[in-house]
């Protein structure tokens, strides 16, 4: 079986900052089939549904960028750059009608929204909100630092490690601004949330990984308020490993197990969902190399992303159970995996 996909990572403008793969499973042979330089630290990525546009952020020393790439047959070429307004853009994406494009900027604590035309090209910034709050760990919250977005349509979501804060927006989807609303998520102070999934036959709940307390947060809406239904450690209880951090989250494709990569203990967390939307206590996998800050999932293959070993890894995902496939390759910090359309 053969699957391609994108990688993307922390990489100077004169390396490889997205690389097109192709692993086939049968032969357990990995190659690189084309990649895009002259992007400094692409570090996450979201394709285009249309298979023919990427966009990634840009880290500079100052204001960072999105990115635009056109594909032409597997070629990846820029094609435009808008500004963010903020400083360290780690995480992108779209809304579900692909109008509209999303930048978290970490380091400076902001979110900035962009209009898309119907080719998918960037067109302009619609908006910018500016976060400035703080929680209570002085080295890591010491002010604003958004992490993550996801737009459902008339929703937007804006995870804010900084302020222990998971804002919720309602979307002006025709002026492209986001409205303030009362419905914003308080997590427990120091547990630092990162990135959330929402589940398709679940709807009001969302699921909540938090990179400092290492905890899943189940979430369901009751009466326009987001109540927890369960929280659940993603390391193995008790822990005495090194310090961990959680990182990305995903469902797999049928929507019956939860993934969630770990930093410290180099682990995949393996959750059943159950009926009720709630989970199952995990399996664990490694992830094959340490710091796996992100991994996707293509049917029942995984492809980890390891960021400080730089390295990836391929696994058979078999139920909770992830067999390793011998299948390893070499990339800078790699830190996004994404599919192709």
């Amino acid at each position: 079986m053969k699957k391609e996909f994108y990688v993307s990572g922390y990489a100077p403008r004169d390396e490889k900052g997205i690389i097109r793969y192709c692993v086939d499973t049968e032969t357990r042979e990995i190659t690189g089939i084309s990649h895009v330089t002259g992007i400094e630290s692409p570090t996450y990525m979201v394709p285009h549904p249309n298979g023919k546009i990427i966009y990634s952020g840009e880290k500079h020393s100052g204001e960072g960028e999105v990115v635009s790439y056109a594909l032409k047959g597997r070629e990846i070429c820029v094609t435009a750059k808008l500004p963010t307004g903020g400083v360290s853009p780690c995480h992108v994406s779209l809304d579900p009608s692909c109008e509209y494009l999303f930048a978290a900027n970490y380091a400076s604590g902001s979110l900035a929204v962009f209009k898309l035309d119907e080719s998918g090209a960037l067109l302009t910034r619609t908006d910018f909100r500016q976060f400035h709050g703080h929680s209570v760990n002085p080295l890591r919250q010491e002010s604003a630092h958004l992490h993550f977005s996801l737009c459902t349509g008339e929703t937007v979501y804006a995870c804010d490690l900084g302020e222990d804060i998971v804002w919720v927006f309602d979307f002006d989807r025709r002026n492209g601004k986001l409205i303030d609303t009362e419905r914003n998520i308080h997590i427990h102070p120091g547990d630092g949330p990162r990135h959330l999934a929402i589940h398709e036959k679940h709807p009001g709940f969302l699921y909540l990984i938090t990179e400092m307390a290492s905890t899943v947060y189940v979430l369901c809406e009751k009466a326009g308020r987001y109540e927890v239904v369960q929280k659940i450690r993603s390391v193995p209880e008790p822990y005495n490993g090194p310090e961990n951090t959680a990182a990305a989250i995903r469902f797999t494709s049928d929507g019956t197990r939860l993934i969630v990569s770990n930093r410290g203990d180099n682990s995949l967390a393996v959750f059943q969902v159950l009926k009720d939307g709630t989970l199952t206590a995990p399996e664990f996998g490694t992830s094959g190399g340490d710091g796996p800050r992100d991994f996707n999932i293509f049917d029942d293959i995984l492809v980890s992303a390891n960021q400080f070993s730089g390295d990836i890894a391929v696994y058979r995902l078999d139920g909770t159970h992830l067999i390793d496939l011998g299948i390893h390759t070499c990339y800078g910090h790699p830190s996004c995996v994404q599919p192709v359309f």
